[in-house]
């Protein structure tokens, strides 16, 4: 890639463990664009999540930066998140991110047309939820019904295990999957992607309603059960992937995920935000080797 990004070093490991793990696991084909697109979205989500500017600040600068990834010339963009917004991150690292955006933007040139104009589509999905969640919560304090709450995880995070599959096609090919299994493992992504994002919610529910956001307005308890059919798609869409290296970096996050939804059930009624500890990590990442090493058919 050009511009020096380093997609698979400090800073990557520095603004998401996890991810960090599983990209290192990634085919080579892949690896670089799924590295990009999450450095790109990890950027805006940093920036609409900065509490100490407004939200107009924060949705006028999250318009900017849709429009830097659509190809778009935005003069000033790169002084507005070095000067104004990275010295609001309480983290050194994300500030050091969103100092680099254009920087991410620029290294799109080096990609195929094809991984481009994927990575702009998720990128557009992903910022669109990120811009209704601070347009909604000017005027509510809840969502209004599950349908609500579909969206906004599919927006910011189903479409994630869409780009992912989409990206492994395009590709990889058969090497990916079967491609007459295509539509069928698109869903399946876009299930495990939404499971991801409600086991954030549900561990961050006190935190979020605290803040006056709330994003499920129904039983806690039929969402973790939704994530926890979620994982299992998660577990199954990575048996069917083409090889060890593709099932086993897909198979680490429905673990993780398992895991954690495990202490999120464990822990129900104390309000502690719950982290998984390290030891669970490792000890996931040798259940997903095992799991890994053969395909299901």
């Amino acid at each position: 890639m050009k511009q020096g990004i380093d997609v698979t070093g400090d800073l990557l490991k520095a603004v998401s463990r996890s991810f960090y793990l599983t990209i290192r696991f990634l085919p080579q084909q892949m690896r670089p664009a799924v590295a990009l697109a999450y450095m790109l979205a990890r950027a805006t989500d940093s920036v609409a999540d900065t509490s100490a500017a407004g939200e107009d600040e924060r949705i006028a600068a999250l318009q900017r930066m849709a429009a830097a990834i659509a190809g778009e010339e935005e003069a000033d963009l790169e002084q507005l998140l070095s000067d104004t917004l990275a010295p609001q991150q309480q983290k050194p690292e994300e500030a050091t991110l969103l100092s680099r955006f254009m920087e991410c933007v620029a290294a799109l040139k080096s990609f195929p047309e094809e991984q481009v104009a994927l990575i702009r589509k998720v990128l557009a999905t992903i910022i669109e939820g990120q811009l209704w969640d601070l347009s909604y919560f000017r005027d509510h304090d809840c969502v209004q019904n599950d349908g609500e709450t579909r969206r906004y995880t599919y927006s910011v995070a189903g479409c994630v295990g869409e780009f992912w599959t989409e990206l492994g096609y395009a590709t990889m090919g058969e090497q990916f999957c079967e491609l007459d299994r295509k539509e069928v493992m698109l869903e399946a992504g876009s299930r495990f992607g939404q499971g991801l994002q409600l086991i954030n919610i549900l561990r961050d529910r006190a935190e979020d309603a605290a803040r006056g956001r709330s994003y499920i307005c129904s039983s806690p308890g039929r969402w973790m059960l939704r994530a926890q059919r979620y994982m299992m798609d998660g577990v199954d869409y990575s048996r069917r992937l083409g090889s060890f290296r593709l099932r086993f970096a897909s198979m680490l996050p429905a673990l993780i995920g398992a895991e954690t939804l495990k202490l999120l059930h464990a822990q129900a009624d104390s309000g502690v935000r719950v982290k998984i500890p390290r030891r669970k990590v490792y000890f996931c990442m040798v259940k997903a080797f095992f799991a890994s090493l053969f395909k299901q058919s």
